[in-house]
């Protein structure tokens, strides 16, 4: 190995954490007719629901005609629609519809049981741990962002 790092090294291990979580998870909502980047949108509009197409591509971090595309097949299945902003007809704001709602529980329903397979062995307080300490490293990793764009 040429790296400095041993593949052990926290931020390997949380790399393949994630993409493992991400794996996983993607095989059990294949039967639900999701892709990858269908239950992302999906995801991340049920929590920040009436966004604009512009703010949700920024939060998922892809190409507003990818994120176009990816909501056309979601409105195809009648799981999101697309409403003119009430003080911007130009913009449009990102809703979920009645139907997305059997299709989320679930999503949520299967990323429970794949997080609890994921910390299977770890007691309470181990998992709430870990949790508080990803917290921390997301805070600390933020803060690093937002002083290298010049906020801080």
């Amino acid at each position: 190995m040429t790296s400095r790092e041993p593949p052990d090294h926290v931020g390997y291990l949380i790399g393949d954490v994630s993409r493992m979580l991400r794996t996983v998870y993607d095989r059990r909502v294949e039967p639900l007719g999701l892709t990858r980047a269908q239950w992302r949108v999906m995801a991340r509009i049920s929590r920040i629901e009436g966004c604009t197409q512009t703010e949700l591509a920024a939060e998922l971090e892809i190409e507003k005609p990818t994120l176009g595309k990816l909501i056309e097949r979601l409105e195809e299945k009648e799981w999101v629609t697309r409403r003119p902003d009430e003080n911007d007809a130009r913009t449009k704001r990102v809703f979920l519809t009645k139907r997305a709602e059997p299709v989320l529980a679930e999503m949520f329903s299967l990323a429970d049981d794949v997080l609890d397979a994921a910390i299977a062995g770890l007691s309470r307080q181990e998992a709430d741990q870990l949790n508080a300490s990803l917290l921390q490293v997301k805070f600390n990793l933020a803060l690093l962002l937002n002083s290298e764009d010049g906020v801080a």
